[in-house]
């Protein structure tokens, strides 16, 4: 129920005695006394406070209860930059590619999922120094596994031959990372992130969760958020030796 529906709810309860009361005065009808009144008056208000106070309650514990629900299917993860060769396996990419030269030192962005929590239907958007925005878009993350993803740069640094130190004057060109991810319970949540000086920081204040949000939050929420139909899982690259 809607907070005004709630609100108006209880003037009425307080309008229909009043009105009562008013109608008898103004014809002169004189059923009760005023003690009779003010004894009314005492158990009407008394009942609605009694009432207002058990609904308060009751759905102070529902949304307790819904609240522990999604908080359990949260899961728990981190998102660093990496600066090394990347392991052998899967690697998802933000552009189509023919071939990566494995065993290079590289820049590229890594999803540890510590939890035993699935995430699913996650989507990263990294948007760069120089305003280009990639975007990785991932099935799902099992609880326990890692993901590696190759951005823009990865590609470029990829195809140059450099030595030791002209790799380490390279910074990542990772400016802010949105993630966005719908947990077990079907709860959409969308983190932010920045890159200071190579490192991922959450944003405070950048935390959006479906259950949670405001009605202009959850409709940026779900406009930002590629809907079910069109969610398309970005290219994966197999590292081999």
């Amino acid at each position: 129920m809607k907070k005004y529906e709630k609100f108006k709810l209880v003037i009425i309860s307080l309008l229909i005695p009043t009105t009562v009361e008013i109608g008898l005065s103004v014809f002169n009808i004189n059923i009760f006394s005023n003690d009779s009144w003010l004894g009314f008056w005492g158990s009407y208000l008394g009942a609605i406070i009694a009432v207002v106070g058990v609904w308060w309650q009751t759905n102070k514990t529902i949304e307790n209860e819904k609240e522990l629900m999604f908080s359990n299917a949260r899961p728990f993860f981190n998102l660093t930059i990496e600066r090394k060769v990347p392991e052998l396996g899967k690697l998802y990419v933000c552009e189509k590619t023919s071939e990566i030269k494995v065993g290079r030192k590289n820049i590229y962005l890594k999803i540890n999922n510590f939890s035993n929590k699935l995430m699913m239907k996650v989507v990263l958007k990294i948007y760069t120094e120089n305003k280009k925005i990639d975007q990785i878009n991932i099935g799902r993350i099992e609880g326990g596994k890692s993901i590696q993803i190759a951005t823009s740069q990865f590609f470029d640094i990829n195809n140059k031959n450099l030595n030791e130190k002209e790799f380490n004057e390279i910074k990542p060109d990772m400016k802010e990372i949105d993630v966005y991810f719908t947990t077990e319970k079907r709860e959409r949540v969308k983190l932010s992130f920045r890159n200071i000086d190579g490192k991922i920081e959450g944003v405070d204040g950048e935390k959006i969760i479906k259950s949670k949000a405001a009605k202009d939050n959850l409709n940026k929420l779900n406009n930002e958020y590629n809907k079910d139909e069109f969610f398309k899982e970005s290219e994966i690259v197999e590292l081999k030796e």
